[in-house]
This record gives structure tokens, C-alpha cells and sequence, in this order.
């Protein structure tokens, strides 16, 4: 048995995947801001799902389906709450950089815990 399990790696590179495929998303929402009709989106963990039931329509192959991605299992594709204008488009630019300064934060944080956690398992090989 291993000093220290390496799936804790797994799960930071999966915490990163999820960061960067939410940065897809808000970026894709801050793209279309002016996209008449266009209805913003947010990719969440599947745990903070509590109450959300309304489904977002796939429009292209390419779109990120309602499940979120086929590589990152427990996330989910749900709709902005934010009022539309009148030309039926919801994306609030204000909302959209917010979310993306926080979710780069938090992609920093885990890169940041990622090479810590390298770091310590490169110890604990040298100690053994």
C-alpha cells in the first residue's frame, strides 16, 4: 500500500477540469451578451441542484449538454435566473465577471494545492 494515495491527485485534476469547463461556460454567456434571445447558463456541482428544474435546450453538437460534460460526472448545466431584456437576452455582465474572477481564484487555489500536494508527495518518497 502506498504512503500516500494518489487519488488525491485524481481529485484536484477533477476540482481544475471542473473549473476550466465553468469557464467555458461563463465566457461563452459574456460572448453572447448581445446575442439577441440568448439565455445564459452556469455549470454547477450536482449536489448544489437542490429546486432547479428548468431544462436548457441544446442547440449546436458542440454546446455542453444538460449533464455538463461526459468526462466530469456530477456536474449539470442549468439556467440563469436573471431577468431577461427585451430583446429576451439575460446575460448580466456584471453576474458573468463576477463569477469568472471567482472561479479564477479558485482555479488558482487548486493549482496552487496541486503543486503543494506534488511537493509533499515528493517528501514522502525521499522519508520512505
Amino acid at each position: 500500500m502506498p504512503l500516500i494515495e494518489d487519488s488525491t491527485s485524481k481529485l484536484i485534476e477533477q476540482v481544475l477540469g471542473f473549473r476550466n469547463l465553468r469557464h467555458d461556460v461563463i465566457t461563452a454567456n459574456v460572448a453572447n451578451a448581445n446575442t439577441p434571445g440568448y439565455k445564459a447558463f452556469d455549470l454547477i456541482l450536482q449536489k448544489r441542484m437542490d429546486g432547479m428544474a428548468l431544462e436548457p435546450t441544446r442547440t449546436n453538437a458542440r454546446h455542453l449538454t444538460q449533464e455538463g460534460s461526459p468526462r466530469l460526472k456530477g456536474t449539470r448545466l442549468v439556467p440563469s435566473p436573471a431577468p431577461a431584456r427585451l430583446d429576451g437576452n439575460n446575460v448580466s455582465l456584471d453576474q458573468e465577471f463576477g463569477k469568472l474572477l471567482e472561479n479564477r481564484m479558485l482555479y488558482e487555489a487548486g493549482m496552487e494545492l496541486m503543486d503543494r500536494w506534488g511537493s509533499l508527495k515528493k517528501v514522502a518518497r525521499e522519508v520512505r
